[in-house]
């Protein structure tokens, strides 16, 4: 028994409760040594971490529990957590017991505020416990539904017409916003769900998935969405995807390219444009899992501006600020021209520009431009949400949980362990990451010429681990 341990204690009522050990010793006034719980939820007659007058620990009000260690037992919906077990079920609470705090499928919890966003999430044993190289799935699940409310909408529909997998996926949401944990038995009874109709069981319980194939299967067989994103290639038809992938040769960007000269060049040389203002866009870099990635570094953009990457929408001219009737890719990296912002020209800013020697071979695009326009032009810009990281085929995530610059958590699933073989299990770790928040909000230029070498551990692990960013537009809701 140590700090850090899951347990279970049963009162002389005969109910069961469960939490993890915050401390251990002998408190004042006692002589055999005893525990201080942090329970799963709240209990009326219990404290936040203060016993007799002593403080020995932190929790929310109602959360701790002291006792005997003589009166503790390993939690026993872990014990059964092993990579071959196929017959993982919920626990059969005592008679007496209830939780409908997360049990209502119907219940919609809200998304966790800022200000109780630290207390409720950071420690061990807090996000979502892994197990079975599920880190795919729970550092998505985190980043989505943890503090934002741009998915919020998704929870609308009739519970009388919901698939019981989106029920399943219903209650992990409302454990995690109200618990702050979710343990790996809830998890695992969503993925066995969710492999009946997507995945080959096997594949799913055994093996690493990728982030993008869930997303996928999330929105559109568990949540019965659209597509999130709409993209046109050229005159053709429009195209739905759930995310966007970035295809570029690597001769075209910097060594340390950000993330909006990597989609400006990518939709550019894919001649694809935006047909609306996605709700949600979540950006995966050129990498493939751990074993290639095209830069050793990628910086955040906190701000992603896809104005000029929507169709059929007007645009300023790069130079003047005029409405624009010209794009040319060729002139994206010239370094005359600030390279990695997209050249959009009026009339005659087009025809000055390419009487330079070196761009008279360039051939801009005209423009469709619409008949009234604004004036200036709106910009349109999602705002950064989360970031998933990959290490070693291991999927970790920093999430923003509120507007204040410093608001970041990281996650891992699987940060530690505890005990071996079938009886051991995967222990959750979320840290603060204020700092994360000082360094995104320099100015990208400064973040290009800084010392990455020098920055604080988290941050040298987002800039060279990025896999994922994800997007959201605070203007619009998702369900569509």
């Amino acid at each position: 028994l140590e700090v850090g341990s899951m347990v279970e204690v049963v009162s002389n009522s005969g109910v069961t409760v469960y939490g993890v050990v915050q401390w251990l010793g002998v408190p004042e006034g006692k002589t055999a040594k005893w525990a201080g719980i942090e329970l799963d939820y709240e209990v009326k007659s219990c404290c936040d971490g203060m016993y007799r007058g002593q403080r020995y620990f932190t929790c929310k009000v109602g959360r701790a529990l002291f006792v005997p260690v003589t009166k503790l037992n390993p939690d026993r919906r872990f014990v059964s957590l092993s990579t071959g077990n196929e017959n993982l079920k919920p626990t059969d609470e005592p008679p007496g017991f209830s939780d409908p705090e997360f049990e209502d499928p119907e219940e919609d919890v809200p998304p966790i505020p800022e200000s109780e966003a630290l207390s409720l999430l950071v420690g061990r044993m807090k996000g979502i416990q892994g197990h079975i190289n599920s880190c795919y799935l729970d550092a998505t699940l985190f980043s989505l539904f943890g503090s934002s409310m741009t998915l919020d909408n998704i929870w609308k529909k009739p519970a009388d017409t919901e698939k019981p997998i989106t029920c399943t996926l219903r209650k992990v949401v409302n454990r995690l916003r109200r618990q702050g944990f979710v343990p790996a038995e809830s998890v695992m009874n969503f993925r066995k769900e969710l492999g009946c109709d997507t995945f080959r069981t096997e594949e799913l319980l055994c093996l690493s998935a990728d982030p993008e194939e869930f997303i996928t299967v999330l929105f559109q067989k568990v949540l019965c969405m659209q597509p999130l994103i709409k993209l046109r290639s050229g005159q053709e038809t429009c195209q739905g995807a759930y995310t966007l992938q970035i295809f570029l040769e690597k001769e075209q960007m910097g060594q340390m390219p950000s993330v909006q000269q990597l989609l400006d060049t990518s939709c550019l040389s894919g001649d694809l444009k935006f047909e609306e203002m996605p709700s949600c866009l979540m950006v995966q870099m050129p990498r493939f899992g751990n074993k290639y990635k095209m830069f050793s570094h990628i910086i955040p953009s906190t701000e992603l501006d896809i104005t000029d990457l929507l169709y059929n929408s007007p645009r300023e001219c790069f130079i003047c600020g005029h409405l624009a009737a010209f794009e040319c890719l060729q002139c994206l990296p010239d370094r005359k021209l600030q390279p990695g912002r997209i050249k959009q020209y009026c009339s005659t800013c087009n025809s000055q520009v390419h009487s330079h020697p070196a761009r008279q071979g360039h051939s801009p695009k005209a423009l469709s431009v619409p008949a009234r326009s604004e004036s200036p032009v709106p910009r349109h810009v999602m705002q950064l949400l989360a970031v998933l990281c990959i290490q070693t085929s291991h999927y970790v995530s920093f999430v923003k949980f509120g507007p204040d610059p410093r608001s970041w958590v990281f996650f891992d699933s699987m940060a530690d362990r505890c005990g071996d073989g079938p009886s051991g299990y995967s222990i959750p770790v979320v840290r603060a990451c204020p700092e994360l928040g000082d360094f995104l909000y320099l100015p990208e230029e400064e973040l290009a010429r800084s010392n990455h070498s020098q920055a604080p551990e988290l941050v040298r692990r987002l800039l060279s681990d990025s896999y994922m960013f994800l997007y959201q537009n605070p203007a619009t809701p998702l369900s569509k």
